[in-house]
């Protein structure tokens, strides 16, 4: 059996014992960041977003001042630090949206809303569109989303890695203010 590495974790998916990514808790979550499910090559690495479009995701939630940068491809710490964690709807990895079922996501997404609000999670950041859907009903826009979650939090939507720029540049600056006013809230 191969030993683990980084945030590596087996764990039974309905059903099926499974390697996967460990979700990745602050103590007192403000904010996590949520995929779909982990891809093949990030669970081999054993870190959250290792492919190009992850990457830059992640590098735009840095520009929103979401997180600091870190010095190389791992933002675990960073994301850490910064009171915000990783977690997706499902945990069995594929190589895109066309190998997840229905089913996976309807399972993986009562779990994890009882997940984010038993921890009290104010702002739920998803990176791609089909966990807002999962999590709200429906995919919405880029930006934040109008609809709150039933115990209150707020979701943003990311602009997809291949938005245009000025459009991608008006919603991250809406995570921004709202980042922002979070953190001058808790500080008062």
């Amino acid at each position: 059996m191969k030993d683990l590495i980084g945030y590596q974790e087996r764990t039974n998916w309905m059903g099926e014992e499974i390697l996967t990514l460990a979700d990745i808790w602050p103590d007192q979550p403000r904010a996590m960041i949520v995929g779909l499910n982990p891809a093949p090559p990030s669970v081999e690495a054993g870190h959250y977003y290792q492919g190009r479009s992850g990457q830059g995701q992640l590098r735009r939630l840095a520009a929103a001042r979401l997180l600091d940068m870190p010095s190389g491809r791992h933002f675990e710490d960073a994301v850490l630090a910064a009171g915000v964690g990783f977690t997706d709807i499902v945990k069995r990895p594929t190589t895109g949206e066309d190998g997840v079922s229905k089913a996976e996501i309807a399972h993986g997404s009562g779990l994890l809303a009882d997940a984010l609000s038993a921890r009290g999670v104010e702002l739920i950041v998803c990176v791609f569109r089909q966990p807002v859907k999962a999590l709200l009903g429906d995919e919405g826009s880029p930006g934040i989303q109008a609809k709150r979650t039933p115990w209150g939090a707020q979701v943003f939507r990311m602009p997809g890695p291949y938005q245009d720029a000025a459009s991608a540049a008006v919603a991250m600056q809406q995570l921004a203010t709202v980042w922002s006013t979070m953190n001058r809230t808790d500080t008062i």
